[in-house]
């Protein structure tokens, strides 16, 4: 009889914090998309169940891969990004097996750009793990300074990629201040936000998920104050 009553108890809570076949309308820049869901928590509601600490399941990862990638593609599409960025990092002039410490030396050597121009640089990056535990990112940058960046020529020692694009008249950069302290890299304009942006959350997978979790980290790092998507 209790665990009749409790039971009816906690279906009432649960309901009244959800809302049921709902569809939502919102501005991507200059794009609008249609959300339609099954079940949707109110806004302002936290989470009713709470997982012991260090407890994963499969569904759980799910979710978490699925928001991830829906915010790189809303923080994507709804801000003027100028370039699609792959950093690497050197071993003889950097750790690469330490995600976090990566993380905040590159934050400050932004923020250092940004006071030194006195211009707001932004940046939305998304961390990849090679097979031996080492860490690179892609992602998307505006606001660096051109006097920062350095077109790669065909006459440069360069990887096949690099090379085959620049043969195709593509305009691909090099980035010798962040070369110089971490590694090598190459900045290329964006030519279809939609396109980039559907190719980088490809890297957000349950690999990255579990590797970030053992570290506490994150699936992606971004700027502060970037657009979101307008509900409509």
């Amino acid at each position: 009889m209790v665990r009749n009553i409790i039971e009816i108890v906690y279906k009432k809570y649960v309901d009244s914090a959800y809302d049921y076949n709902v569809a939502y309308l919102k501005k991507y820049g200059d794009r609008y998309k249609v959300q339609v869901l099954k079940c949707a928590r109110k806004k302002g509601v936290s989470n009713l169940v709470y997982n012991k600490k260090g407890a994963v399941n499969d569904k759980k990862l799910d979710c978490n891969i699925r928001r991830a990638k829906n915010t790189i593609k809303e923080l994507v599409l709804c801000n003027d990004w100028e370039y699609f960025i792959t950093l690497t990092l050197d071993q003889k002039k950097y750790d690469r097996y330490n995600l976090q410490k990566f993380n905040k030396d590159l934050s400050q050597y932004i923020r250092n750009l940004r006071r030194k121009y006195n211009t707001d640089i932004k940046y939305l990056l998304i961390p990849e793990q090679h097979k031996n535990g080492a860490w690179h990112m892609h992602g998307f940058l505006m606001g660096l300074p051109k006097l920062e960046l350095e077109l790669f020529s065909k006459e440069q020692k360069l990887p096949y990629y690099i090379l085959n694009k620049l043969e195709n008249g593509e305009e691909i950069f090099n980035w010798p201040g962040y070369q110089k302290r971490f590694g090598n890299c190459d900045i290329e304009p964006i030519r279809d936000k939609e396109r980039v942006s559907s190719y980088v959350t490809k890297y957000v997978t349950k690999d990255l998920e579990s590797s970030i979790k053992e570290l506490n980290a994150k699936m992606y790092y971004c700027s502060r104050w970037l657009s979101r998507a307008k509900l409509i």
